[in-house]
């Protein structure tokens, strides 16, 4: 599926970053915001809550449940504080490519399973049916977001 395709190029995207040195990786998009270190890790911790509750539940024919974003994202920055760039690299290489075999292994019914997100059936940007092939697409669009935002830190 062409959707999977484009999720799974976020790690050719992440292997860019092997040459970073720590005070790179400590870079922040200003002085209010996260560093690249925190925004890997950031979008790493979000794989694995689609990797961990959000294919398991869909698979059980449950909606999508996802957490409060501001405390949850506070978790992943504040343990990226704690790690190397190298590490965070490793991490998010393992979760993003973990995912993505997950995903390959669903079936296409299982991809376009009409679901809901924390209770919405309707994806409100797009006026479809929440699906994970939907959310799917909601990701790639979150990490073309921060793939910019690196990328005019790293300029």
């Amino acid at each position: 599926m062409q959707v999977i395709q484009e999720f799974a190029s976020y790690t050719e995207w992440l292997k860019s970053l092997e040459k970073l040195n720590e005070s790179d990786w400590n870079k922040q998009i200003d002085s209010e915001k996260w560093s690249i270190k925190q925004i890997v890790l950031h979008i790493a911790h979000w794989d694995n809550h689609l990797l961990n509750v959000i294919i398991p539940s869909v698979k059980n024919g449950e909606g999508m449940i996802f957490p409060d974003f501001d405390s949850f994202n506070a978790r992943a920055t504040k343990r990226a504080e704690k790690l190397t760039g190298e590490a965070v690299l490793k991490e998010s290489l393992n979760s993003r490519r973990t995912l993505v075999t997950m995903l390959e292994s669903l079936s296409e019914e299982a991809l376009t399973y009409k679901t809901t997100a924390n209770g919405v059936s309707h994806d409100p940007h797009q006026s479809v049916p929440y699906s994970l092939y939907v959310i799917i697409g909601e990701f790639i669009d979150h990490d073309q977001h921060h793939i910019r935002q690196i990328e005019s830190i790293l300029k």
